[in-house]
């Protein structure tokens, strides 16, 4: 009746408790980062009407799925501005000054195929150029049907649909818009999760699980990218995506408790570029949940399109909903887990889970491959948003229905 997918790497089994045991969701990893070096000339050459393109590097990863340049260093000077873009010009990033924090450390967004090319424009003045030292060699698809193979723990057929065939619910259209697939360095890979934005102190606050992004430099690489689904139910055409940078990560808790922290699996992040305005956000509640309440799941599953659960089999036999509450985990928060058989997997962590009533954030998805709860074969995890809500204080804002 349902399939619960296993990520690509499994951080450890979380808890044993009473015959319990979860297995944590770690974000999917879809690419690893390599020494480059190229740099301009410092300064860089000065441009004219006739040659407004001062210089250029054509960046190749043999092999790779898709590319993303690591600056270190960029200082343009006023009015000039860098692209990264792909050969054929379908896709282009700019970057202007000293990059999107003027400390001249920026990875670009990522240009499908394994060749990008950057390009200084303007030359209006003498400016100090840039450095590449990284790059970003993807190994998987991310504009792909399916990124590529994702180990997984099947119990049956997958239940997951494109958003696309629920638009015309305007509180599920509502609900979907503001979720988000995050790319973004760590380690020496690049991983995938998802994100959504939240209502809270801050404009546009990005909420994703602790085990995706827990420091700076991790939220200082990320691109957020809304929109990437299909138009429609089945279809084969992609609506246009927007990407954003990463911003100032506000606060993070464990997925462990250790010291002071209680092992909630969260991280707040605010993302420049005012996307709310855009995309909408999404309202963390305090209602407490039952068994049996409905829940909708709506993720970048493999870090492909997004998709929603709404029913837990192929077959639309049986909708998802909520199979345990405040239930209990070795080393996380006590009491703090929801869970239930809805599909998903590597790379769904971080995703929101929805009560379809209200359109307000039940639980955020973080465990996968739950055995020994109810009788069910397995199940997924979320933390439930109540005790996110307190421990986030005003940073969220919460309702309470």
């Amino acid at each position: 009746m349902h399939r619960i997918a296993r990520p690509l790497f499994v951080l450890s089994v979380v808890g044993i408790l009473a015959g319990t045991a979860a297995w944590a969701q770690a974000p999917l990893k879809v690419g690893s980062i390599k020494p480059y070096l190229a740099e301009t000339p410092h300064p860089y050459p000065m441009g004219t009407k006739d040659r407004p393109a001062v210089w250029t590097d054509r960046v190749v990863s043999p092999g790779a799925e898709f590319v993303r340049v690591h600056f270190s260093g960029l200082n343009l000077a006023p009015g000039d501005y860098v692209s990264v873009s792909s050969p054929d010009g379908r896709q282009t990033w700019t970057y202007r000054d000293s990059g999107p924090r003027g400390d001249g450390d920026v990875w670009a967004f990522a240009i499908n195929g394994d060749t990008a090319i950057v390009t200084i424009h303007g030359g209006r003045a003498q400016g100090h150029g840039y450095r590449i030292d990284a790059v970003g060699h993807g190994e998987v698809r991310l504009d792909a049907t399916s990124p590529g193979p994702v180990p997984e723990v099947v119990c049956s057929t997958d239940g997951r649909e494109d958003v696309a065939c629920h638009l015309g619910d305007a509180g599920f259209a509502a609900a979907q818009s503001p979720v988000a697939r995050l790319l973004f360095a760590s380690g020496g890979f690049l991983y995938v999760c998802t994100g959504w934005l939240a209502r809270g102190a801050s404009d546009s606050t990005l909420v994703t699980n602790n085990h995706c992004i827990s420091r700076q430099r991790e939220a200082d690489s990320l691109q957020t990218t809304f929109n990437f689904q299909r138009t429609e139910c089945g279809g084969s055409l992609d609506a246009p995506i927007t990407s954003y940078d990463g911003g100032l990560l506000l606060k993070t808790n464990n997925i462990r408790r250790k010291g002071h922290r209680d092992g909630l699996d969260y991280t707040l992040i605010t993302i420049p570029g005012n996307p709310e305005a855009t995309w909408g956000e999404l309202i963390p509640t305090t209602k407490p949940t039952a068994v049996g309440d409905p829940i909708w799941f709506i993720q970048h599953g493999g870090g492909g399109r997004k998709t929603v659960g709404v029913w837990e089999d192929a077959d639309k036999a049986t909708l998802c909903q909520l199979d345990a509450v405040d239930q209990n985990l070795k080393g996380v928060a006590p009491s703090s887990q929801n869970f239930y058989a809805c599909d998903s997997e590597g790379g769904s962590s971080g995703s929101p889970v929805i009560d379809p009533a209200t359109g307000h954030v039940i639980a955020l998805h973080h465990f996968g491959g739950i055995t020994g709860v109810t009788g069910s074969p397995c199940l997924n995890g979320g933390t439930e948003m109540p005790e996110i809500c307190e421990d986030a204080a005003d940073l969220l804002s919460c309702a309470a229905d």
